[in-house]
């Protein structure tokens, strides 16, 4: 027997064995109450051991006995380091444990295949990205994760000041120069002597041109997006200067990030999630038009999972609404089947839901 943590989806897919499978999810007590946990994951472990003796009467329980026990004994313990829910896949040789960053509903499901629907209607609420905190002479990088910024550990030679950026200055006549490194190698920066505000704000702009220089490598390895915390001017003068193709445009925080405290910052990063996730859903309503006009939707259960076989499902939506704690095989194989072929399901509520049918697919070709 392995266990296993999970750390994205392709991982998951390729760690799931044959089946059948148990997947369990369950919230944890807001207090951190042990005995409430324990009691909620032994009616869970119960209910599993039920379901499995009538779906499959002639397979042996005592595998997944075996794996489960321990881990549901000692999960209600884990007081430091317990998410808001927790997810365990379990088969007859493996176990995949997965921590949820946002509440699910208690249930049990024992199919043949495994149950990923809690797993991606979390994973889709998880928008996760790099924030450039950005000042006229100073500038921070956080990683976000599932609304949390963690800061970032830059080289000694990162742009983190101006006067890292542009360096030394060298009096030459009427003309200054800074001679600074960039991230495509070395500039030189001048500015004339006509008044201390003109120098600052050619000071500034090489500073901002500093960053962005900077910031192509580093936002090219990460392959995030970058959203941008700045006051507005300041926002305005540096998109005048960055080509990167992760620095989001409509995704912004217009506000100095100045002396923030880890609440603050915190609160400044809920609005961004709401913002998410409206653009996600309209991305989706108009791929969903589109394919609509082009006939290419499909509803019809044989339809899909023919579809689903032969890879031909772009994208799986699903009416959150209409759907039972109790999910059908059914839709666990299409689930299942999208995903290994590089295909997206995305999980709505009614209220944002574009279709009408509980479960549509948009195909890449007829």
């Amino acid at each position: 027997m392995t266990t296993t943590t999970f750390t994205d989806l392709k991982t998951l897919l390729n760690e799931l064995d044959q089946g059948p499978f148990v997947s369990l999810y369950f919230q944890m007590a807001p207090a951190r109450q042990a005995d409430k946990n324990r009691l909620a994951i032994k009616q869970l472990f119960k209910s599993a051991a039920t379901q499995f003796s009538d779906c499959f009467p002639d397979l042996a329980w005592q595998p997944y006995e075996q794996q489960l026990t321990p881990l549901l004994t000692d999960i209600p313990y884990w007081q430091d380091n317990l998410p808001t829910s927790f997810g365990i896949i379990t088969s007859a040789a493996h176990t995949t444990l997965l921590r949820l960053d946002t509440a699910v509903e208690n249930q049990v499901c024992v199919s043949s295949w495994p149950n990923l629907l809690p797993q991606i209607a979390a994973q889709q609420l998880a928008f996760n990205f790099d924030l450039l905190c950005l000042n006229q002479d100073s500038c921070q990088l956080f990683a976000v994760n599932t609304g949390v910024a963690e800061a970032i550990n830059l080289p000694a030679d990162a742009p983190t000041t101006l006067q890292k950026a542009l360096g030394t200055e060298v009096t030459g006549g009427d003309m200054s120069f800074h001679a600074h490194a960039g991230g495509h190698g070395a500039h030189v920066s001048y500015h004339g002597h006509n008044t201390a505000d003109a120098e600052q704000e050619i000071d500034h702009r090489n500073y901002y041109q500093a960053v962005a220089d900077y910031l192509k490598d580093f936002t090219a390895k990460r392959q995030r997006a970058l959203i941008l915390f700045a006051l507005p001017e300041n926002q305005s003068l540096f998109r005048q200067l960055v080509k990167n193709p992760y620095l989001a445009e409509n995704l912004t925080i217009e506000r100095s990030p100045l002396n923030l405290s880890t609440n603050d910052l915190a609160e400044a990063l809920k609005p961004l999630q709401t913002q998410w996730q409206a653009e996600l859903l309209a991305i989706v309503r108009e791929r969903y038009d589109l394919a609509a006009n082009q006939k290419l939707i499909a509803s019809d259960r044989e339809e899909l999972r023919t579809a689903a076989l032969a890879g031909q499902i772009d994208t799986l939506l699903l009416d959150q609404d209409q759907l039972d704690t109790t999910t059908p095989d059914w839709l666990l194989e299409l689930c299942d089947q999208v995903l290994r072929y590089q295909g997206r399901v995305r999980i709505f509520p009614a209220a944002d839901y574009p279709a009408t049918e509980a479960v549509v697919a948009i195909k890449r070709y007829r």
